[in-house]
């Protein structure tokens, strides 16, 4: 169906800037989220149980902190508008924290080290749903288009892949040329972290000057926490779908382990570069083709494709090993599963939007930041749960020994078989577990379709009257139904 929205609204410098800020973002949360682990047991020397209660307790936070964040953003009425003066804090804050999380000097007792790098990371966190939430909603104030919304998404996850492959292929190379024969020393882990800190915030503060704010009546009062509430209950589609996403991260534990991998089970701290790499590489190739693809099939298709085809290779992987000649095999099949797990971890956040408009068509109230705070909520619910599940079975289960420092040397102790399996185990077949599982809720549950989500974003902004709306939506899903 073709939209009525106008398209060429959104200026190619909006689309660069908007483009550039997932960039910037992405180099600091793929740093984050991927290495933060590492950090705190073989740098910092907490152990790996500890690590997993810290990254439990600041997602649990997350649960409180991202809805009242998003009720914040919706009820603010600030000068410059309703997202971009937010994007433009956020440019500032996010780097900062990043920064003070390798502050904190490893000599400190355990107790104190520990509790400081727990406090310093939830608000970290917090410091992330500040430019998380604005800039997702800021795409339903851009235009009212489906497919623009999709093509400036999927701009945004080319360049979110640009900012994560950076850091991945220069993380450990640069913490290991500053750290030299000593290992990875703090000194090292800081330097790395205000290098991609700085360049990230010269990438992300063009949005808040670039961007406009067309589809978003400033003037309009706040909507009511009351009317917050009944829109969130009202909402089924946005609490399905992201429900399922946590669903599948209780045993996505694959982004967490990489680097243990290579470590361990490879001994090659610098194959986690080509491991990685290979993994990741689909990403700007689905990015790429989205707009094509989603011209000629819905994007929850293609989504449940790609959740399809990451089950089954997880599967295959486990079965035909790493060790030896074996090791060529599983490259090809961490690429296809990357496949895979890129049409899911791209396009998640192509569904916010679409529950935003069905929210508002069957609420009538406008809840962009809370509909997006259950999606950053998410994300870093992804991470966290993943996190928590890889970091304690490592340490409870499979009794991996963190690395310490002595007389300034790095000491990485001898693993046990336990700790080698795991590691295997996890990074393999794991993640098929929840993945299957959150296939059958999507499969079952949520019906909202690209030209019903459309429609509703047409009726919402007035483009056609609601009558005649209900008459065309009554259509399709008669369709649907033969179809």
């Amino acid at each position: 169906m073709k939209s009525t929205s106008n398209i060429a609204l959104v200026s190619k410098k909006e689309r660069a800037a908007y483009g550039l800020y997932f960039g910037g973002q992405n180099m600091i949360y793929l740093f984050v989220m991927n290495f933060i682990q590492n950090y705190f047991t073989d740098v910092a020397g907490i152990a790996a149980g500890s690590v997993a209660v810290i990254i439990l307790i600041a997602r649990l936070w997350d649960a409180v902190n991202d809805p009242m964040f998003g009720i914040i953003v919706d009820k603010s009425r600030l000068k410059g508008g309703r997202y971009k003066p937010w994007l433009r804090i956020a440019a500032f804050i996010l780097p900062i924290f990043t920064v003070l999380i390798f502050c904190v000097p490893s000599t400190l007792p355990l107790s104190l080290k520990t509790t400081l790098c727990a406090l310093i990371y939830i608000v970290w966190g917090m410091a992330y749903t500040v430019c998380d939430i604005p800039i997702f909603s800021l795409v339903t104030a851009m235009t009212g288009d489906v497919q623009e919304r999709t093509r400036l998404i999927a701009r945004g996850r080319i360049f979110s892949f640009l900012g994560i492959a950076l850091v991945t292929l220069s993380t450990v190379p640069l913490t290991n040329a500053i750290g030299g024969a000593t290992g990875n020393p703090p000194s090292a882990w800081l330097i790395a972290a205000a290098v991609f800190s700085i360049a990230a915030f010269f990438l992300m503060l063009p949005i808040s000057k670039a961007a406009n704010e067309r589809t978003i009546d400033q003037s309009s009062a706040p909507i009511t926490l009351r009317a917050m509430l009944s829109y969130l209950r009202s909402n089924k589609y946005l609490l399905i779908f992201y429900g399922a996403i946590i669903v599948s991260s209780f045993t996505n534990t694959t982004t967490v382990l990489p680097l243990y991998f290579a470590r361990v089970n490879l001994r090659d701290d610098n194959l986690f570069t080509l491991i990685v790499v290979v993994s990741m590489i689909g990403a700007p190739l689905v990015s790429a083709c989205l707009p094509r693809l989603t011209k000629r099939f819905d994007k929850f298709q293609i989504f449940m494709a790609g959740m399809l085809i990451t089950i089954a290779v997880s599967v295959i992987m486990y079965f035909v090993g790493y060790e030896g000649s074996k090791f060529a095999a599983f490259l090809v099949l961490s690429f296809i599963r990357g496949i895979g797990l890129s049409c899911t971890t791209v396009m998640m956040f192509m569904f916010a939007a679409d529950c935003a408009e069905y929210g508002a068509y069957k609420s009538g109230k406008r809840a962009e930041g809370l509909t997006f705070s259950i999606q950053t909520f998410a994300t870093k619910m992804t991470g966290a749960v993943s996190g928590f599940m890889a970091m304690g079975l490592l340490g409870w289960l499979f009794h991996y020994q963190s690395s310490y420092y002595l007389d300034g040397a790095l000491i990485l102790p001898e693993q046990p078989l336990t700790a080698i399996n795991g590691i295997w185990f996890m990074y393999s077949v794991f993640p098929a577990v929840g993945a299957l599982a959150a296939f059958f809720i999507l499969l079952f549950f949520y019906k909202l379709r690209d030209k019903s989500a459309q429609l509703m974003s047409d009726i919402n902004a007035g483009v056609i009257s609601r009558e005649e709306g209900e008459r065309l939506l009554e259509d399709l899903r008669a369709k649907e139904k033969k179809q």
